[in-house]
């Protein structure tokens, strides 16, 4: 399971930033490279999976989100989606300030990965349940 793909990037920072940023090719930039999105996306999966591994068995199973009509949709804590959107976002960029708000945006999830890692936060699934299993 996927914790974010592009669609979660674009939710929460804009196409505009996705295009600016992988858009090597033309001038100006006009297309999201999605090839180059999804590498950055799996690197910062594999990263979150280096932190939540040493606390959950992989691969997470997933949070049952209920559907209309009653069915249900295993996707992952959106607490890992914020995270992965966070780190890809920073892998997209080449160089960043301390001061800037990507930056900063990296840290703070760096943060939260080793409270995770170190027991002091627990995943959570917000339709109930637990996102997968405890080591």
């Amino acid at each position: 399971m996927a914790y974010a793909n592009l669609a979660d990037l674009v939710a929460r920072f804009g196409q505009a930033e996705l295009v600016q940023l992988t858009d090597t090719t033309n001038i100006p930039p006009t297309t999201v490279d999605e090839a180059r999105v999804a590498v950055k996306l799996e690197d910062a999966q594999a990263f979150v999976d280096g932190y939540v591994g040493q606390v959950y068995r992989l691969p997470l199973a997933g949070c049952a989100k209920p559907l209309p009509g009653g069915a249900v949709e295993l996707v992952p804590p959106p607490l890992l989606t914020r995270l992965t959107c966070d780190l890809a976002r920073y892998y997209l960029y080449d160089d960043l300030a301390p001061e800037n708000e990507v930056y900063r945006r990296y840290k703070a999830a760096l943060g939260e990965l080793e409270a995770i890692a170190a027991g002091r936060v627990q995943l959570s699934c917000p339709w109930g349940g637990s996102p997968g299993v405890a080591l």
